[in-house]
């Protein structure tokens, strides 16, 4: 098994941080727009790209306020994200937070594998920005206009 880790330190509190992991609002601020999400453990996330063409569905399958968020990838279109973890540790340092990514369970470290990588290393710079300037550069796509409550 191959697993895809990064490490940042952000400069903003734990629970701004686990906010912008764990809302819908967060998220579209640094990953894509077009997401859905619970926020329970034994909810699901939904989050689209390319104008919804390509998805990602997970379980949520831990959340411990300002500290632990944990997904398990349900459906994606890279076939080797099935049965994964996406996890997000969260650690104080002084004003900061230190995150600790990890994508956990891919089958090898091949290709695709390669491009999740640099994939989630832009993601994570991406959040990173967001919450030190209040702007990620999230997936590109326009958002798909849903109502209010979706």
């Amino acid at each position: 098994m191959a697993d895809i880790l990064h490490l940042i330190k952000i400069r903003a509190p734990r629970e701004k941080v686990y906010q912008a992991l764990t809302t819908a609002e967060g998220v579209r601020n640094w990953w894509t727009r077009d997401t859905d999400l619970d926020s329970k453990v034994g909810g699901k996330g939904e989050f689209r790209f390319a104008k919804g063409t390509r998805v990602t569905t997970v379980s949520i399958e831990e959340l411990k306020p300002a500290s632990r968020v944990v997904w398990k990838a349900i459906s994606a279109p890279i076939p080797t994200w099935a049965d994964t973890r996406i996890e997000f540790e969260l650690h104080a340092e002084g004003d900061a937070t230190l995150l600790a990514f990890a994508h956990r369970g891919f089958p090898e470290a091949d290709d695709m594998f390669a491009y999740s990588n640099t994939a989630w290393a832009q993601f994570i710079l991406s959040l990173h920005e967001y919450l030190e300037t209040g702007k990620g550069t999230p997936h590109p796509d326009d958002p798909i206009s849903r109502p209010a409550n979706s």
